[in-house]
């Protein structure tokens, strides 16, 4: 490895390699660039040593490269440091969408044996030439924006000027934003989301773009609070209705009249006295009915003039229109603003969804919402659904819907057409029904897991098999396990930790232990605490094993 060459990443030094990271730009092309930085990189290395820390810095790094890959270049910056450069044209098109994607991928813990670790990571983005129109200058606005977005908490992307002025003046960008109706450069993409009960497409989230004059396709936080304060925000929402109104049409036409298309409705929208006259109006006009209709709203919408929002809110909703409470759990609403206004949907951040199948706090508020949503008699929807075990959880959990990019990101009216023809989305997802008697075994030796499978087989069994805890965790949230065998000694975790895991994300199982080391102690305190059922030991004897297998499948019919 020469001395271009990071020893502990594998990664090129960016200086190093200058000529290359130029030769990208020398055409003036569109590039992506993100400076990606490892949160808490220095408390590893101040708790597992520097060796260990390196080991981290380099898997990350193969993840991150596997993610952006073949359209992508990464460097090492510097420390934990790395600089990625993309024209891939989904991180083109809206790069704050891709950064959390990566950010997911970079959350997963990462195998770095004896442990699994989870590093979490902060994103600086800018795009050039729109954001900046050299390529020193897009570095030091990846750089800055790193800095911000590091500064508003862990695992935070954000772009350069992210208002959407990146790279111009304000006057330039006001002026352009203000031509953008009369230019008709808003666009409308939809994202469809599906019932989480066989991947049925439920219906289509409406989501406004601006094809600004450069060519950037703007998303909303980048020009919205900048048209507001314009006072377009009127002109903008009625340019909405009209485009959702005139495809609801389309759709109708095609067949699709079960289809519900979900709009975002302003605050100044709802404060209208003749919103639902001027909906009723138009919608007549083009032959749609108000019940194909769901009008998402933030939290903050509902602490504004509550007694005329509530009027009109209760209004829609006798016409038949859904009332979904977007991102719930992330404004200042709260629970106590709930039963005051006609919801028919709530829907639970992406950001409680991420870790959902893994992390006992995240699934403990998706479970609290979902609860809560039945006990009101309200759907619950989960956003930013990207995983498999996601679904499987979230389904075990009783979810109502799925959206996220695991099914489809937003796409423009020609593109999701051929997506409803399908009428289901990863129907795989859903096939698999739960089997009777389902057996998952834990063991880091490959050697003992075999000899499991062969002994549990020959019961009748669906036996799966996981070496490591995050594979175990996978399988779980993916199938309707009842009996886990587990053994105490592995790598990563203890069998006792593992399964008290298990015990708080799934409850319903039976959780045993099968080892040949004995810390009375600690199994004596899991089974009291109820995370394990039973203690066996290694070697077994095989009639016992079975024996004590078929005794706790019965214990968990028993509880049913």
């Amino acid at each position: 490895m020469d001395e271009s060459t990071d020893p502990v990443s594998g990664l090129p030094w960016l200086g190093a390699d200058a000529p290359a990271l130029q030769g990208l730009v020398a055409d003036g092309r569109r590039m992506l660039f993100a400076e990606i930085a490892l949160d808490r990189f220095v408390g590893l290395v101040d708790g597992l040593g520097e060796d260990t820390a390196g080991r981290a810095l380099a898997v990350a790094a193969d993840r991150i490269a596997a993610f952006a890959l073949p359209q992508g270049r990464l460097w090492r910056l510097r420390g934990a440091c790395l600089l990625l450069a993309t024209d891939a044209p989904e991180a083109l098109a809206d790069p704050e969408v891709w950064a959390q994607r990566l950010l997911a991928e970079l959350a997963a813990p990462l195998s770095v044996p004896p442990y699994m670790l989870e590093i979490n990571g902060s994103i600086g983005l800018a795009l050039f030439p729109d954001d900046a129109p050299t390529l020193a200058a897009a570095l030091s606005a990846a750089d800055r924006a790193l800095y911000a977005a590091q500064r508003s908490g862990v695992g935070r992307a954000l772009r350069h000027a992210a208002s959407g002025v990146a790279g111009r003046s304000v006057p330039v960008f006001t002026h352009a934003l203000a031509k953008a109706l009369a230019r008709d450069e808003l666009e409308l993409h939809y994202q469809p989301f599906v019932d989480a009960a066989d991947g049925r497409i439920a219906g289509v989230e409406a989501l406004l773009r601006w094809r600004a004059p450069d060519g950037r396709l703007l998303a909303p936080p980048q020009f919205l609070p900048r048209a507001e304060q314009l006072g377009l925000m009127r002109g903008i929402s009625g340019w909405v209705l009209d485009r959702v109104i005139a495809d609801a049409r389309h759709w109708r036409r095609a067949g699709f009249d079960d289809l519900r298309i979900a709009v975002n409705v302003s605050t100044v929208q709802l404060l209208e006295d003749d919103l639902v006259n001027q909906l009723e109006a138009r919608l007549a006009a083009a032959d749609v009915a108000f019940d194909q209709f769901e009008i998402e709203l933030s939290e903050s919408t509902l602490l504004r003039d509550v007694d005329r929002i509530r009027d009109t809110l209760r209004r829609l909703r006798s016409c038949g229109v859904g009332l979904t409470l977007d991102d719930f759990g992330m404004g200042g609403a709260g629970l106590v603003q709930l039963p005051r206004y006609p919801l028919s949907k709530i829907k639970i951040d992406r950001d409680f969804v991420g870790e959902v199948a893994h992390d006992q706090g995240q699934a403990a508020i998706a479970r609290a919402i979902i609860a809560m949503g039945r006990q009101m008699h309200l759907k619950v929807m989960a956003e930013g659904v990207e995983t498999e075990a996601q679904v499987g959880y979230l389904r075990r959990a009783d979810c109502d819907q799925l959206q996220g990019f695991l099914f489809s990101g937003p796409k423009p009216l020609a593109d999701v057409d051929p997506l409803l023809r399908q009428r289901y989305l990863r129907p795989e997802l859903f096939a698999q029904g739960a089997a009777s008697r389902t057996l998952l075994l834990v063991d880091d030796e490959e050697n003992v897991l075999r000899a499991l499978q062969r002994v549990f087989r020959r019961d009748g069994y669906r036996v799966l098999a996981a070496s490591r805890v995050q594979e175990a965790f996978e399988l779980l949230a993916s199938n309707e396990v009842q009996v886990i065998v587990s053994d105490q000694r592995m790598n990563d975790v203890s069998g006792t930790e593992f399964l008290g895991r298990v015990k708080e994300l799934y409850p319903r199982t039976v959780r045993l232990i099968l080892s040949g080391y004995t810390d009375l102690a600690t199994v004596t305190e899991a089974i009291n605490k109820g995370a394990i059922y039973r203690f066996l030991t290694k070697p077994w004897d095989e009639e016992d094993l079975r024996h004590h297998i078929r005794e706790a499948f019965r214990t968990w019919e028993g509880l049913q």
